[in-house]
């Protein structure tokens, strides 16, 4: 009877041991930010690279230009409508400071500026202590 337990405990054991290394894995698989470096300053460029991991949203292929339609105060950040050049809509996430300036960027074209930020990874808007990295909108600048 011991060597049945002992072996259950074993397999068990085993595979939740696979299962967590290779869910990580997936994770990591899927959650990068290429680095480039250049040559003059030896400063580091963060170019973020589309991924969806559990813990952590960084999205590319965000527009640098368009028409901001909508701003919207979230729990977490406030979250820009942009439609680009072709006509396509981009929900994007930004500070709150940029939805604070709702009536100077509205229906106006502008450039956008990203940086990687922490923002809250809670199920309501009270501070949990999670947090994940999300690219969001730093600045705006209308164009004329």
């Amino acid at each position: 009877m011991k060597k049945l337990i002992s072996t259950i405990v074993v397999i068990i054991c085993s595979v939740g041991i696979v299962s967590c290394s290779s869910s990580q894995t997936d994770i990591l698989s899927k959650t990068s930010i290429n680095t480039t470096q250049s040559p003059k300053n030896q400063s580091t460029q963060k170019t973020p690279s589309f991924t969806s991991g559990t813990s952590q949203k960084i999205a590319t292929k965000q527009p640098k230009t368009g028409t901001v339609k909508e701003m919207v105060n979230g729990d977490i950040m406030c979250y820009v409508t942009l439609v680009d050049e072709t006509g396509r809509e981009h929900n994007v996430g930004a500070s709150f400071e940029i939805c604070e300036k709702q009536d100077a960027f509205l229906n106006k074209k502008v450039r956008a500026f990203y940086e990687i930020a922490s923002v809250n990874d809670c199920q309501s808007a009270e501070p949990c202590g999670k947090t994940r990295k999300e690219s969001l909108i730093t600045k705006l600048e209308i164009l004329h």
